[in-house]
């Protein structure tokens, strides 16, 4: 059985983010067929399917968040070499392990694989910001370093093979594998509303949702609006729902287990994910596997399986009064948004198979030929 050292910053016992989801979902598609041992910071809870070497890592007792990775990277290190394991490959996930990864690889001389959910530099610029420079370091000494650069879309792709020169065959697409949820679902509200979740960050695009929220409920009084997620903008998102008078239909939830996540997509009108940059799209894939009718932003990963008015609907979010009106005349017509679920939810778990998935880790990026 081939050996796999993953590090990762979230535990994948302890989800609060996309990248965290994916983890775990790779973890338990492969854990028949590879032996993983997972180097990530404390959960307080243990995994029956994977070792886990567990790092002591109090983000807030840190001045900044890259001081805090700088620590937990040299953790890593400490504790992998003190466990002696034997591996096949070192596999980083995103750059903020990049240090580790490549130092430890060439250490154990192992070859390296590193999966890079979305680069700073874009989210930064999406965002209006400037990337750390320590965080730019990173992304390139993961590029460079990387035997094997795996991504979730085509998007990522050209953006990684652009930002670094990479041959166009180091750099290959393996979406995030879909599974149908089975969990009973419960009705949470009783009025009609729109679902979104995402982290509180910038470039989810959660303020520009609101500013079109606001010009949506002109036409649609009776709708209301269910976000959910994590910090650190919670309090600048509840606070703009009530400068634009909007705060009585509007709900902001802590980030959701997926049972309250499936619920809540089960009856909603839609789920709406406005993000100026998006890599990939897990909470998208995730909804239309639902059968929820999605809206995304013009431009991202999920270009590769929103089809607009076929899997999903595209929206310029960027343009509040033109989203308003897009979402009106879209939500009216109910009989396309039920055709439109459905059909996104046959496509999403046919194209993301997790078998296919499954079989594209074993015989290209876990194989003892790589």
């Amino acid at each position: 059985m081939i050996n796999v050292l993953l590090l990762s910053l979230e535990n994948p016992l302890l989800l609060k983010s996309g990248a965290g989801r994916y983890v775990k979902s790779h973890l338990e598609l492969l854990r028949n067929e590879v032996s993983f041992t997972v180097c990530t910071t404390a959960a307080g809870q243990n995994s029956h399917g994977w070792k886990t070497l567990e790092i002591p890592l109090d983000l807030k007792a840190f001045a900044s968040f890259e001081e805090a990775v700088a620590a937990m990277n040299f953790q890593m290190i400490k504790t992998v070499l003190a466990y002696k394991g034997q591996f096949n490959f070192i596999h980083a996930n995103d750059d903020i392990t990049a240090p580790a990864a490549v130092y430890l690889s060439e250490v154990l001389a192992l070859p390296l694989i590193s999966t890079v959910h979305g680069l700073e530099s874009g989210r930064k610029t999406a965002a209006g910001e400037n990337v750390h420079p320590y965080r730019a370091s990173l992304e390139r000494l993961l590029a460079e370093k990387s035997d094997q650069i795996l991504v979730l879309s085509s998007m990522m792709k050209t953006d990684m093979q652009k930002a670094f020169s990479l041959p166009f065959e180091q750099v290959r697409v393996i979406p995030h594998p879909c599974i149908k949820s089975r969990t009973v679902k419960k009705r949470m509200k009783s009025v009609p509303y729109f679902f979104s979740c995402g982290r509180f960050v910038p470039e989810k695009g959660f303020i520009e949702w609101l500013h079109a929220f606001q010009q949506l409920r002109k036409r649609q009084p009776d709708l209301e609006l269910v976000i959910a997620g994590e910090v650190p903008l919670q309090s600048g998102i509840e606070t703009k729902a009530r400068e634009l008078g909007i705060k009585e239909s509007v709900t902001i939830l802590p980030f959701l287990c997926e049972e309250e996540r499936e619920s809540w997509l089960a009856f909603c009108e839609m789920a709406v994910f406005p993000s100026c940059y998006e890599p990939f799209g897990i909470a998208a894939q995730e909804s239309m596997a639902a059968g929820a009718a999605v809206a995304v932003g013009n431009n991202g990963g999920w270009n590769d399986f929103v089809i607009d008015r076929v899997t999903g609907f595209q929206v310029d979010f960027n343009h509040p009064d033109k989203a308003a009106y897009a979402l009106a005349e879209i939500v009216r017509d109910k009989e396309q948004l039920h055709k439109v679920g459905q059909t996104a939810e046959a496509y999403i778990l046919d194209l993301h198979d997790p078998g296919y998935i499954k079989n594209v880790f074993l015989q290209h990026v876990y194989h003892t030929s790589f």
